[in-house]
């Protein structure tokens, strides 16, 4: 039976974003191939765990054991504090260089958890998402072990518009830190180009995935002419901005628009638009909508929330921004433009034209079906971690 270390920062029940629907679904995973699986988490990080949460991952069954990582050691005696984690800690701090934006999240305390969990038993695999927590792994304690890392973004374009930002020293100790894992894992046919032209790692793709939703589940009747699913992050907010100053104004105000997630906090209200600050299950949602929006501006890696469209096929007219990561630009279901009357002249002609429709929804699924469904990627996982499904049985 094979062990695995599994480091994810947050709290993947919150279940609000796909960085932590992707983490579900890998724990399912695991569980699913008879994986024996150490979770590893940050109880002061950017998602909280509530007791009940604790409790339920504790009894799901996808996990053996549950580590948190503190970041700071305790304060009791404050001369051992300042001696032990204090000092050490600003030291480590000026070790790992301030030049790159990456180097911001982990301490010496975190390192020094993480180790003594490393001290505890061995393992076949070690997984740590995000490689801003790559010097966890920089330890001989994870010599035996596979080491991985679950990229998730191509982090130096997250960094370009901070003050400070120097792109060499960034993106070198981004290619430097990848180098330092035995295996790199990026959810964007694009980012697994640029990575695999700088490293000397192996570079895998393990897309988002999903189950397609069953015929039987479809309806015909529709309640909405668009859909735009986002959460609140800088992107998403600059994103909504645009589409409701330049391209709201644009379209007939007969229209329903249906806006779920947190960026409808940022959106004004309008006799048609339709707000859902939060949804348990975007199935509903989905099968009652005609067009998904994605006005994306700026950001990385594929849009989970496009790949969730075309399983559904349903057409996306979106910025180039949202055909990112995508295995292809054109011919996938996605209608582009970055101005606004060309964003607007593509949702009124997938409205009038059933033909176009019912082209870019079959594209969109052959799309989709061809690369993002969960035996597909199920398949890739089997490659990374050397199991034969039929040994499961």
């Amino acid at each position: 039976m094979k062990s695995i270390l599994y480091f994810f920062p947050e709290n993947p029940l919150e279940n609000n974003a796909g960085n932590k629907i992707r983490a579900l679904q890998l724990l399912r995973y695991f569980k699913e191939r008879g994986m024996k699986v150490d979770f590893v988490s940050l109880l002061q990080g950017m998602s909280k765990w509530e007791d009940p949460d604790i409790e339920e991952i504790k009894q799901s069954g996808w996990i053996d054991n549950l580590y948190f990582l503190q970041k700071k050691a305790s304060k009791k005696n404050r001369v051992k504090y300042f001696l032990d984690f204090k000092l050490p800690n600003h030291f480590y701090k000026q070790k790992l260089g301030m030049e790159s934006s990456l180097n911001v999240d982990i301490s010496l305390n975190q390192k020094k958890s993480f180790e003594e969990i490393l001290k505890s038993k061995s393992y076949d695999y070690i997984i740590v998402s995000y490689l801003y927590w790559a010097d966890l792994v920089n330890t001989a304690l994870a010599s035996g072990s596979k080491t991985i890392v679950d990229t998730h973004d191509f982090l130096t374009l997250h960094h370009t518009k901070e003050e400070n930002f120097k792109l060499g020293p960034t993106f070198e100790d981004e290619i430097n830190k990848l180098n330092g894992f035995d295996e790199a894992w990026t959810i964007s046919s694009d980012e697994q180009f640029v990575f695999g032209q700088f490293c000397t790692t192996e570079i895998r793709l393990i897309p988002p995935y999903f189950d397609a939703p069953s015929p039987d589940n479809l309806v015909s009747k529709k309640i909405y002419d668009l859909i735009y699913v986002a959460s609140d992050n800088p992107h998403n907010r600059m994103s909504a901005a645009w589409f409701f100053e330049q391209v709201f104004p644009l379209l007939p105000k007969s229209l329903s628009i249906c806006i779920v997630g947190k960026i409808s906090d940022y959106v004004g209200d309008y006799p048609n638009v339709h707000k859902v600050p939060y949804a348990e299950n975007l199935h509903n949602y989905y099968v009652h909508s005609k067009i998904v929006l994605c006005p994306m501006l700026s950001g990385t890696g594929v849009k989970i929330k496009v790949v969730e469209a075309l399983s559904y096929g349903l057409p996306v007219v979106c910025t180039s921004r949202g055909v990112d990561g995508l295995p292809n630009k054109i011919n996938n279901g996605c209608l582009i433009s970055d101005d606004p009357e060309g964003f607007a002249q593509h949702i009124h002609a997938l409205r009038h034209s059933p033909a176009l429709y019912e082209q870019q929804s079959n594209w969109g699924r052959e799309l989709f079906n061809n690369h993002f469904t969960t035996r597909y990627v199920y398949g890739e996982l089997d490659k990374a971690f050397d199991v034969n499904p039929e040994d499961q049985d």
